[in-house]
């Protein structure tokens, strides 16, 4: 439908625009104070039935109905508007407007059916002037260049939620005093943390880059950035450290912007990331040695410091003591085995019981991670090697440790090596709170 009101003057070229833009459409009648209608009885095939008309000017002819409305009848039924621009809206006329067909519009325009159609897919303004058939577009693209800085961060909440050992070493072991023993470890572990960082960016337009294919009639351009606009160049530049959707963010509006002094826009946004830190540390350790044991002693070397002859007799004299102190041990030694003969259940008696005892408890030895580090003995208490590592209810034996051995053994760092045997529980005879008995069979 078209108002067929011509131009002031007749000779003066027709200077219209067409366009597809919903919103452009609605400013163009809402300053003319006008609502789209249709017209009843106009749908004889001759055109659309989509119009204008001022509110006080709505008669039974018309039709009201809504914007929503309005959008959805002008797009299935694929219509462009063409219409007058004025300068200003004057009279009780809206001025010169048609809707028509898409294709109408391309036959009615030399600008190319192509380039048209995109622009008008983009929902542009076309500016026409029909003269004839001619048409010319003028199209302005600005391109703004947007700086952020982060003018204040401020890590809120830092907690470690994993950490795991990846590595110990020992380094070094040392004796700082008879009793204590100072052992330094390298560690390595890797931590995952949960961060919570909250930042104050600042955002400025420092460029604008102007492209037009027509000369235009001033050279002053007004430029509103745009907040999304500043938003979205926020998550695309290397502000935040985490890798973020930017459509599904801006979704969301979880960022803050408000525009401050000048032409500068300040936003405040929260990120929580998920970091995994790797870390190596060297710890030093102090044991206090609640006891020791002799394994095994060897003669390293023999050198006399000081050495005299002494008279026979003082050596007589002296050897004489010596022997009377002895017998007066041995003495003490035999009365000792006198009263453990006279105690009830003693000699051989007692001994068979103690056997006995051992064997039927030979089923109730259990190991346990406690026995790593003890001394191993057979049944002549002669030692044969160290608990290395216990798995379930078998024991490697460590047949040659040494201080770091052991030290591993305790503190449950260390597994068992190649040269370790297994010994299952069932092969041990008694388990002590420093030593561990397996039977000789």
């Amino acid at each position: 439908m078209a108002n067929e009101t011509p131009p002031t003057d007749p000779d003066a070229p027709d200077q219209r625009r067409m366009t597809t833009d919903p919103e452009r459409i609605r400013e163009w009648a809402e300053a003319r104070d006008a609502v789209p209608v249709s017209i009843r009885g106009g749908g004889s095939g001759e055109g659309p039935t989509h119009s204008f008309a001022r509110r006080d000017e709505i008669s039974e002819d018309h039709e009201e109905y809504t914007w929503d409305e309005f959008v959805d009848r002008f797009r299935d039924e694929d219509l462009v508007f063409v219409y007058h621009e004025e300068d200003e809206p004057s009279g009780e006329d809206l001025g010169f407007f048609e809707m028509v067909e898409r294709d109408q519009a391309f036959d009615r325009a030399d600008l190319g059916r192509d380039e048209l159609e995109d622009a008008l897919r983009r929902g542009e303004t076309v500016t026409t002037e029909v003269v004839e058939t001619q048409v010319v577009e003028t199209e302005i693209v600005e391109r703004d260049t947007i700086e952020s800085e982060v003018i204040d961060t401020e890590l809120a909440e830092r907690e470690v939620v994993d950490s795991e050992l990846l590595s110990r070493d020992v380094v070094e072991t040392e004796f700082v005093a008879d009793d204590r023993l100072e052992v330094t470890v390298d560690e390595t572990r890797l931590d995952t943390i949960e961060e919570i960082e909250r930042y104050i960016v600042e955002s400025r337009v420092v460029d604008v880059d102007i492209e037009q294919d027509e000369a235009i009639e001033s050279d002053e351009i007004e430029t509103d950035i745009e907040l999304e606009s500043v938003q979205r160049s926020i998550l695309e530049s290397d502000v935040v450290r985490s890798e973020v959707t930017t459509d599904e963010v801006l979704d969301r509006e979880v960022i803050q912007s408000q525009r401050t002094e000048g032409d500068a826009v300040r936003s405040e946004l929260i990120e929580r990331r998920i970091v995994e830190e790797e870390l190596s540390d060297r710890l030093r350790m102090t044991y206090l040695l609640e006891e020791s044991e002799l394994i095994e002693s060897e003669l390293i070397g023999s050198d006399v410091i000081e050495g005299e002859i002494i008279d026979a007799d003082e050596y007589g004299a002296a050897e004489s003591s010596e022997m009377g102190a002895e017998a007066t041990g041995a003495g003490d030694d035999a009365m000792a085995d006198a009263d453990v003969g006279t105690e009830p259940g003693a000699g051989a008696g007692a001994e068979t019981g103690t056997e006995a005892t051992g064997e039927a408890g030979a089923s109730a030895i259990e190991l346990s991670r406690d026995d790593q580090g003890k001394a191993v003995l057979d049944e002549s208490g002669q030692q044969i090697g160290m608990v290395a590592e216990i798995e379930g209810q078998t024991a490697y034996i460590d047949p040659e440790p040494g201080l770091t051995d052991r030290l591993k053994a305790r503190l449950d760092w260390g597994g068992h090596g190649d040269d370790d045997y297994p010994v299952d529980a069932s092969q041990i005879k008694e388990i002590t709170d420093d030593e561990v008995v397996v039977r000789s069979e």
